[in-house]
């Protein structure tokens, strides 16, 4: 159960990220990224969560002792799910560090 939290919170740490680097990139400002990217970053949330969500749900009604495929398939989807936002949002902070630098 411990490894769903700790998958849970590097999703929103993920996400967290994701959203600084777009607001960067943001050429207006702070508050229109969540006007333009907001849907976006909440189906996000709720497509790394149902997983998680379903597992863990499954992980308290039913103790299983042996193997729980269900459990190891949800984990291994919304780590390869936080693995793709990881090389998106490094694709979009070194957007904004080119950027940055270029303009030096």
């Amino acid at each position: 159960m411990l490894y769903i939290f700790i998958t849970w919170l590097i999703l929103i740490l993920l996400l967290i990220i994701l959203a600084q680097g777009m607001q960067k990139n943001s050429k207006v400002g702070g508050e229109s990224i969540f006007k333009r990217w907001g849907g976006w970053l909440i189906g996000f949330f709720v497509v790394g969560s149902v997983p998680l969500g379903f597992a863990l749900y499954t992980e308290l009604r039913e103790g299983y002792i042996g193997a729980n495929i269900g459990l190891g398939l949800a984990l291994f989807f919304t780590w390869g799910f936080c693995a793709l936002l990881l090389c998106v949002a490094l694709i979009i902070w070194g957007r904004y560090w080119y950027k940055r630098d270029r303009s030096e």
